[in-house]
């Protein structure tokens, strides 16, 4: 006997390509029902990207309208959709759905319509005399979910509990559904865990013929839908005896899915009243450099400095993708200019790591490197910006003709950094755990709640922080 399972994760609401790759996944469906074959099709997380306005505007039910018209059997919620989605929303995405959940290690607010969709000790299908077993879990972090109130098991341990369950069950076969990445589900493989199949995302592998760990085999179909991935297992005895896979890529020709391409235009209609809503007014403009000093992230800073108190605020340039003309700003306008779902980060730091961090800021190799992972969306990751302190610095001969800026002295609210002073600190989440600035690894922190764009709305009504964002924080010396 042949199960056939299709799967998808990591479409990041790029709806463009996800609409036709959606015509070619349901017409592999059909024909795969229509020859008698037995079929499952997962969805594996991350669909949602609140970047995209169409998302932003409906706080992610035009992606689960979507999950409902394809034939999908389950789904898991990645991390933009536990992280960028407030927890209120869920039980209106699995509603909007109406597709099984596979979240074994996340709590979820249920109503009645959509408690029986959340599956968290698995489920069983029974397919000529055969049982399968299917879960799912997501990766967790853990801080992050706790300030967002949301409870979180680790989902290695959830895994194996689960995993062990199922087979007590009579599962003859068990598929775990896994937004943990290809390292960890790797791990969970070699370290023998009693699954048959692991099919994945959260990594954006295109693993194109799967890969054989251990006793299991390891699925994931890439990003942002460009392919769906389609194995085949060959069961015998209910065992799996081999499985074969690969990767089914969209192409521009393919025609749209129809009920997809009409859940997106009715999104559009639904969704522009909001995108056009005005935000604020500036009087004049705010300008942006990717690699130079940008008044927008400086106003971003500011803001930050002054909601949660600190002695300075430092971002990367790159949370930010362009400036304002003078005149009227929109929900549009805030979300294409800064559409990280990131949060602020909150840390102490003595004044010699601080010096340290900022000296990383003159990197040019690490300034003009494409920011990746941590909620980033931007372009370059673009250099360091302050609130609450002056820096000043010289250039100085680096040899084979070029130049090289340097810090001469730093002060923070009108007095020199003292190295061995204790500083509260306010970044994202980017500059605080991306490993590129090592120097804040294993460092202490705590999140605030709001995103970074929500911020910056507050900070475009304010205008004696507009004004303040033109001065600059760098000086030459």
């Amino acid at each position: 006997m042949d199960v056939h399972i299709l799967h998808t994760n990591d479409v990041h609401s790029e709806f463009d390509r996800y609409v036709r790759l959606a015509s070619r996944l349901r017409r592999v469906h059909a024909q795969l029902c229509a020859q008698g074959e037995r079929v499952l099709c997962f969805e594996l997380g991350d669909h949602i990207d609140v970047s995209n306005p169409l998302t932003n505007a409906t706080e992610g039910r035009v992606n689960a309208r979507m999950i409902r018209e394809l034939p999908y059997d389950g789904w898991v919620f990645g991390n933009n959709e536990t992280l960028t989605v407030d927890r209120k929303v869920w039980p209106d995405l699995l509603q909007e759905a109406d597709t099984p959940l596979y979240c074994s290690n996340i709590s979820v607010p249920h109503t009645d319509r959509t408690a029986a969709l959340h599956r968290q000790s698995g489920d069983i299908y029974r397919m000529d005399g055969v049982d399968v077993g299917v879960f799912g879990v997501t990766v967790t972090y853990q801080k992050l979910l706790q300030t967002l109130g949301v409870q979180s098991a680790d989902p290695a341990q959830t895994a194996w509990e689960i995993a062990r369950n199922l087979r007590g069950r009579g599962a003859d076969i068990v598929i775990m559904l896994s937004h943990l990445g290809l390292r960890a589900d790797q791990e969970l493989a070699d370290d023998g865990l009693p699954v048959d199949l692991i099919v994945g995302g959260h990594t954006h592998h295109f693993l194109d013929g799967g890969e054989r760990r251990g006793n299991s085999w390891i699925l994931q179909a890439g990003k942002h839908g460009h392919a769906f991935g389609h194995a085949v297992l060959d069961v015998q005895g209910g065992s799996v005896r081999r499985v074969t896979s690969r990767l089914v890529y969209s192409e521009l020709s393919d025609s749209p899915d129809e009920s997809v391409d009409s859940v997106i235009s009715a999104a559009q209609r639904e969704a522009s009243a909001w995108l056009e809503e005005p935000v604020a007014v500036v009087a004049e403009h705010l300008d942006h450099s990717l690699l130079g000093e940008s008044e927008l992230v400086n106003l971003l800073c500011d803001q930050l400095r002054s909601e949660y108190g600190s002695d300075i605020a430092i971002l990367n340039g790159g949370v930010i993708t362009g400036g304002y003309l003078a005149g009227v700003i929109r929900r549009r306008d805030l979300l294409a200019v800064c559409a990280t779902p990131m949060r602020p980060v909150n840390m102490r730091l003595d004044g010699e790591t601080i010096l340290r961090l900022l000296a990383r800021g003159f990197d040019s190799d690490l300034v003009s490197r494409q920011g990746f992972g941590f909620g980033f969306r931007g372009h370059f990751i673009g250099r360091l910006h302050v609130s609450g302190a002056d820096v000043y610095t010289r250039i100085r001969p680096a040899g084979e003709g070029c130049d090289r800026e340097s810090i001469e002295t730093v002060k923070i609210g009108g007095e020199a950094l003292a190295k061995d002073r204790i500083y509260d600190v306010t970044t994202s989440e980017y500059v605080a755990l991306s490993p590129l600035y090592a120097e804040l690894q294993e460092r202490e922190f705590s999140y605030g709640v709001p995103t970074l764009r929500t911020i910056l709305e507050r900070a475009l009504t304010r205008g004696d922080l507009v004004k303040q964002a033109r001065l600059r924080r760098y000086h030459a010396m």
